[in-house]
C-alpha cells in the first residue's frame, strides 16, 4: 500500500542520523528492470516482512521498516505509477527515505485493517488521531513516540499513519531479551500484544545494525 499524500514532503531536508545509509537513485531499479525480476523481489520482501507485521488486535496492523522494504516500496510506487524519469524517481527515493529508521529508532506504517469500504469510512474518521494512540514498552518502560514530519497526514486520519520510535541506549540494549509490548489505547479502539522472540530479534538488527 502507498502511503497518502506523500508528495507534501517533495524538496525537504532530512535530519536523520543515519545508522544505515539512505537509499540513493543507484539503488533502485526503473520499472523495466524491476518487472523481470519482480515475482523474487515480492518474495524475498514478503519473507522479510513476516516478523516484522505485528498485529495488534483484529483491526490494527504495524509493520516495521528498514532500508529493504522500502526499497520495496519505492520499486512498487514507480511500477504501479509508471515513474521512469530519473528526477522524478529522485524525488519517490527522498520522500520514502523518511520510513527508514534513523539510529537508535524504529519506524512502523500503521494500516487499518477493513476490508469493507463503507465500514472503513466510519471507522477513519471514528479512529482519528490512532497515530498518537499507540505506545510501545521495553521492559515497562515507554519508549518515546515521536511525531514523523516526514509524510502529511491529512488531519490525521486515514488507513495508513506512520510511526517513529526513538529507544533509550538501555532500551535498546534490552530490547532483544527483555519484554516488549504494544498497546493501543484509542476512544475507539483498545488492543495490546507482548512481541514474540522471533519478533524482537527481527527489529532488533534495526538498533543494532545487523
Amino acid at each position: 500500500m502507498v502511503p497518502g499524500n506523500r508528495r507534501a514532503t517533495t524538496g525537504r531536508s532530512l535530519t536523520h542520523h543515519w545508522r544505515v545509509e539512505p537509499l540513493t537513485l543507484a539503488d533502485i531499479r526503473p520499472p523495466a528492470t524491476y518487472e523481470s525480476v519482480r515475482a523474487e523481489a515480492r518474495r524475498q520482501v514478503i519473507e522479510l516482512k513476516q516478523e516484522r507485521r505485528i498485529a495488534v488486535g483484529d483491526q490494527v496492523t504495524l509493520v516495521f521498516e528498514n532500508r529493504d522494504t522500502v526499497r520495496g516500496v519505492v520499486e512498487e510506487v514507480l511500477r504501479a505509477e509508471r515513474i521512469e524519469a530519473p528526477d522524478r524517481i529522485a524525488e519517490e527515493v527522498e520522500t520514502f527515505n523518511a520510513l527508514i529508521p534513523g539510529e537508535g529508532e524504529l519506524t512502523a506504517t500503521l494500516y487499518l485493517e477493513i476490508t469493507d469500504p463503507a465500514e472503513m469510512m466510519v471507522r477513519r474518521e471514528e479512529l482519528r488521531g490512532i497515530d498518537a494512540a499507540v505506545t510501545m514498552r521495553v521492559d515497562g518502560v515507554e519508549v518515546e513516540l515521536l511525531g514523523d514530519p516526514g509524510f502529511a497526514q491529512e488531519a490525521r486520519t486515514g488507513s495508513v499513519h506512520h510511526l517513529r520510535f526513538r529507544l533509550t541506549p538501555a532500551q535498546r540494549d534490552a530490547f532483544a531479551r527483555g519484554e516488549v509490548t504494544i498497546n493501543v489505547d484509542h476512544p475507539g479502539y483498545g488492543a495490546a500484544i507482548t512481541l514474540t522472540e522471533a519478533q524482537r530479534a527481527a527489529l532488533a538488527t534495526d538498533l543494532t545494525g545487523g
